[in-house]
């Protein structure tokens, strides 16, 4: 009797367990599948954001390098303009000094008026080479700068207006009028008064620009 029972208890409990283990060993080798899968997919994720963000990177290199070689360039050519457009404003200070000057030599073989009409011609000359180039060359220049040379423009246009006067009625043979030739013979004190400031400032302007 007790034989029956302990073999019938066997039968009906080693099924039960082997169906217990099978099933626990079933759901581990899901769960052992689940988690490969996962970790390859993961895997795979992590290269494709490694790809994204390399190829990123790149693009953001390749985008820096861009600028730097376009504000290289830019540069470059900034330090060119500056350069000839300061010679250039230099010429034309010079040859007005030349032209307005209250004490100048004639050369031998040339007269007052001949000497008078080359000086003329050789600041009108410069002056035109500078403001020309002024003109072609702005998109290169700031808002202070722009400004500096148009006041500079102002000013030494009226210098040049208030000697040339003179000499203009001087070569018509009219008689000039006392305020006209003293406003031709003081013209000169003009220069150090109101051109060479603004000279200075746009000196200082440049190299600001070219200490970037």
């Amino acid at each position: 009797m007790e034989t029956s029972l302990i073999n019938a208890l066997l039968y009906s409990v080693i099924p039960t367990l082997i169906g217990t283990f099978l099933t626990l060993y079933l759901t581990e080798k899901v769960k052992g599948n689940i988690k490969v899968g996962f970790d390859r997919k993961i895997e795979k994720l992590k290269k494709e954001h490694q790809i994204d963000v390399t190829k990123f990177q790149a693009e953001i290199n390749l985008l820096k390098s861009k600028e730097n070689f376009k504000f290289t360039k830019l540069h470059e050519k900034r330090f060119t303009v500056l350069e000839k457009m300061y010679q250039l404003l230099n010429k034309a200070i010079n040859e007005l000094n030349l032209y307005i000057s209250p004490v100048k030599s004639t050369p031998n073989g040339t007269t007052f008026d001949e000497n008078e009409d080359h000086l003329q011609k050789n600041f009108s000359d410069a002056h035109n080479n500078f403001a020309g180039y002024f003109s072609n060359n702005k998109l290169y220049l700031d808002d202070n700068i722009t400004t500096l040379i148009e006041n500079y423009l102002k000013e030494i246009s009226d210098v040049y207006n208030d000697y040339s006067q003179n000499h203009f009625l001087r070569k018509l043979g009219d008689t000039v009028d006392p305020k006209i030739h003293m406003k031709a013979y003081t013209a000169y004190k003009k220069v150090p008064e109101k051109i060479m400031p603004i000279k200075k400032e746009i000196e200082n302007s440049f190299k600001e620009i070219l200490e970037k």
